[in-house]
């Protein structure tokens, strides 16, 4: 497991374990941006910061390596143009610290989103969120209403009434796809890219050598091998339908019509169950359309963020 030192000292930062500060390093060389450990409670999350201007987290998908960088990175210009964005890595993902999650995992992950925050001081913020990060950032919505002004939630999958892959076949390599990727030898590129490229993007060749590069440098952390090789240090499965009714802020539910995990019904079942959510969906686009299409994923998602509303 990943050794965090929490030093008790006002502005110190926990510090990284040798074998995850060389992956730190080489991840740096492929161009990820710079980033630090942030205190969350007795745990700690890596994050980076581009950009000034309103607070806008980004919160990653669950695929193996994924982290907030390497599924945002073609939009992250476009938006740290006029926003202070926080990509922020969840627990076992990334360069965050190693630790099972004991209990809901949902609400373990937005509690220690919530004390990331306010360790740096940030409140009221935007949320942009792929996958598992959406799951998250809609409990942390629910239960720290505070620290959420707007949400955009892409692919994510928080309610089990109505779930149901686009295809039987691919929704059931997409279940198995954790396993089979940390079984026998362990991580390997030629394993990762037919994950990302059959279930996570709609044009596989469109993938840039360097994504793949990064996802399996990632994929290899001490956090990314815990879930990986012991996949109840997820924690308990979580039905988050009680808690949707409870999000007071605004949501846009932006799913690509070709994700492989859910059926165009869903999002409407899930702006059915928020408050208040409005439902976009892209065509040509699956389940890594910030990837895939990141110039129309920027403008929907800032033409919603930069809209006025009256909760904005």
């Amino acid at each position: 497991m990943t050794t965090l030192t929490i030093d008790p000292t006002p502005g110190r930062s926990p510090v990284l374990a040798p074998a995850d500060a060389e992956l730190a390093a080489e991840a740096a060389r492929l161009g990820a941006p710079e980033g630090r450990l942030v205190a969350a409670g007795d745990d700690a999350l890596w994050v980076a910061e581009l950009g000034t201007g309103r607070p806008t987290v980004f919160l990653h998908g669950g695929g193996p390596g994924c982290t907030a960088w390497t599924d945002f990175a073609p939009t992250v210009p476009l938006f740290a143009a006029d926003r202070r964005v926080l990509l922020v890595d969840m627990l076992n993902f990334g360069f965050s610290g190693a630790r099972p999650i004991v209990g809901p995992r949902w609400t373990g992950h937005a509690a220690r989103i919530a004390a990331a925050l306010e360790t740096l001081g940030i409140t009221d913020a935007d949320f942009v969120c792929n996958s598992i990060g959406g799951s998250a950032a809609l409990a942390l919505a629910a239960d720290h209403p505070h620290l959420v002004r707007k949400m955009v939630v892409t692919g994510s999958e928080p309610m089990e009434r109505g779930r149901g892959p686009l295809s039987e076949g691919l929704g059931a390599e997409g279940q198995s796809a954790w396993a089979d990727y940390y079984a026998g030898a362990g991580p390997s590129r030629a394993k990762l890219t037919p994950i990302m490229a059959r279930l996570e993007w709609w044009d596989g060749s469109l993938i840039p050598e360097d994504r793949i590069e990064l996802r399996y440098l990632y994929s290899l952390s001490e956090g990314q091998r815990l879930i990986g090789e012991h996949p109840e240090a997820w924690g308990e499965p979580e039905d988050l339908e009680d808690k949707l009714r409870r999000v007071r802020a605004r949501v846009l539910f932006l799913f690509g019509k070709q994700d492989i995990f859910v059926t165009p019904a869903y999002p409407v079942l899930l702006s059915q169950t928020v408050p208040y959510a409005d439902v976009y969906l892209m065509d040509d686009a699956a389940h890594h359309m910030e990837e895939e299409r990141p110039a129309d994923f920027t403008a929907v998602v800032k033409a919603f963020l930069d809209s006025p509303t009256a909760n904005a």
